[in-house]
């Protein structure tokens, strides 16, 4: 099928897919939308075209190859392309993780294959990252080829507006609005409301939403609003030489590149950096993940005997270099799993005006104000309005909704709804989805998918160290479940997006994997032993079991955990 003809995209539709679902559709139209032109049929609707959507379709396709060939979908998504939040990334972005295992199960994104330029057999490189121009044309690409199958149809520039309960259809408004006012609210006006019927529909639960798709989350005096820009300005506005200072708000991987982009490529002094950090954070050193197998190594020191805490789990890692801190007299708080090589680093601790006062709550027209109840004061713009410091918008809100409520689970019986977003492979969200579509081809009903889908939830979805331990705990129920499944093992193993498949790791990858895992490293007992570890409570800084109790798990899973 052709992709459907819709007019450019606009900066009004920022608002959460996912969001604008929660209240029911009326069964009238909004004055400035017109009546539904016409019905349409499909097997799925996806919300989303994002990383999530994209690699759930992509497996959806492939497991109905041959079992299905009437499978229709229909992919709706509010931006003018695939990409997602893509769409809205600053120019120097990079991936975090290797290309090799981001994107679509079914099409290589790396740019190492083997020596007859076949693939997917891209090599494991952890210097081989897509720049965010490569992930949209990569996702253009991944559009066409499902395109080709005649299976999906397509929406752009198009927002989900809710399901009619009386005739449970859902609605959609394709917008032929221009508005570039990203704060609007009105993103339906003038568009054309189209009605679906489908079997399943697929939404995206979290909402990434990144400073250029958004207006600032803290109050920002008037004055100062010219001077205040997303991450994306950053370049632009350093090389224009009008600024003397630089005032960096938010300390993760978004901040973290902006004041390496400053330092390193548009020449800024790190002394005129002001880095304003509500909260001390742990980052990856990628250097170290440069031998995959090293790396594994590390990690399995998690379940050594002396390292008995999850405090002595991450100065393990910083032991091996596998992560570090701007701080080292202090003991983070927070990981989100930000990836940086060691020189960028370096270059982090070279900025010494580092402000530690709590999160920003506000922009005063000459101070910045904190919620712990300090200010900042800064030099105010001048009467003709220009200003020699420039404010960097690097901030996140909520990370991105990731915080899944307690009793959020994948997939619902009852309203036929698939929920993507949960990460089911640590900090994995290709695989993860990929993982989601899997089991929706495979599994009977609704419960017996949710058993093989282990994943931060409620009070543990927050981004601590401790959370890394259960997220990767999680990951091996997930893995488990999924290992007992008909096919589950040949899926998992020939996943692209999977960092630990055999194609990855060069021409004898099959045996690496056989021998690093039952050979004298024995590594196959990691899972084993880290199950152990957590549900016998042998760290003394943990006393629960990230709620995997609170899952529907098997009465083995149940009984093997130690009440405290």
């Amino acid at each position: 099928m052709k992709e459907e003809a819709v007019p450019a995209p606009t900066a009004a539709s920022s608002s959460s897919s996912a969001k604008s679902s929660a209240s029911p559709m009326k069964k009238t139209a909004t004055a400035q939308t017109q009546q539904a032109e016409e019905v349409l049929k499909c097997d799925y609707l996806v919300i989303g075209a994002g990383t999530a959507g994209m690699s759930f379709i992509d497996t959806l396709l492939s497991e109905h190859k041959t079992k299905n060939t009437t499978l229709q979908i229909i992919l709706v998504d509010r931006f003018s392309q695939p990409g997602g939040h893509w769409t809205h990334a600053y120019p120097f972005v990079e991936l975090h993780q290797t290309s090799c295992n981001y994107g679509i199960n079914s099409m290589p994104l790396g740019t190492h294959m083997n020596k007859k330029g076949k693939g997917p057999y891209e090599k494991y490189d952890i210097h081989d990252r897509a720049t965010g121009k490569d992930v949209l044309q990569y996702y253009q690409k991944c559009l066409q080829k499902f395109q080709k199958t005649g299976r999906v149809k397509c929406y752009f520039n198009s927002e989900y507006t809710g399901i009619d309960t009386t005739t449970q259809r859902h609605t959609i408004v394709v917008n032929n609005n221009n508005n570039n006012d990203k704060e609007s609210n009105n993103k339906n006006e003038g568009g054309v409301r189209m009605e679906i019927q489908c079997t399943r529909i697929v939404k995206v639960a979290n909402d990434v939403v990144v400073p250029d798709m958004r207006g600032p989350l803290i109050p920002v005096d008037e004055s100062i609003r010219d001077h205040f820009v997303p991450v994306n300005d950053v370049t632009d506005r350093a090389r224009s030489g009008h600024y003397q200072k630089y005032i960096v708000f938010g300390n993760g991987k978004t901040g973290a590149d902006a004041v390496i982009n400053l330092i390193q490529n548009c020449g800024v002094d790190p002394a005129q950096i002001t880095w304003i950090c509500s909260r001390h954070v742990w980052y990856f050193i990628r250097d170290t993940m440069a031998d995959f197998w090293q790396t594994f190594e590390i990690l399995n020191k998690m379940t050594d005997p002396k390292v008995d805490s999850i405090t002595k789990c991450f100065l393990t890692f910083e032991q091996y270099k596998l992560a570090g801190r701007i701080d080292t007299t202090t003991l983070p708080e927070i990981f989100k799993g930000p990836t940086i090589d060691q020189h960028e680093f370096d270059l982090l601790c070279t900025v010494h005006n580092i402000v530690r006062h709590g999160r920003a709550t506000g922009i005063e027209a000459d101070r910045i104000v904190f919620n712990e109840g300090a200010t900042l004061e800064f030099t105010p713009p001048r009467k003709d309005g220009t200003c020699t410091t420039l404010f960097v918008d690097c901030m996140v809100d909520k990370f991105y909704g990731y915080n899944f409520p307690k009793g959020f689970h994948i997939f619902e019986e009852e309203n036929s709804t698939i929920h993507l977003g949960p990460i089911l492979s640590a900090f994995n969200v290709s695989l993860s989805a990929a993982h989601t579509a899997f089991l929706e081809c495979h599994l009977p009903d609704a419960r017996s998918k949710n058993q093989c889908c282990y994943f931060l939830r409620g009070d543990y979805s927050v981004q601590t160290p401790e959370s890394f331990v259960g997220m990767m705990y999680l990951e091996t129920k997930t893995q488990e479940a999924l290992l007992k499944l008909k096919g589950g093992s040949k899926f998992f193993f020939n996943s692209r997006t999977n960092l630990n498949a055999p194609q990855h790791h060069g021409k004898y990858g099959l045996l690496k994997l056989l021998w690093k895992f039952y050979g004298p490293k024995q590594y196959y007992k990691f899972p084993i032993q880290l199950q152990h570890r957590i549900e016998t409570h042998g760290y003394t800084d943990l006393n629960h079991c990230f709620g995997i109790e609170t899952f529907d798990a098997t009465t083995k899973v149940k009984k093997n955990i130690k009440t405290k």
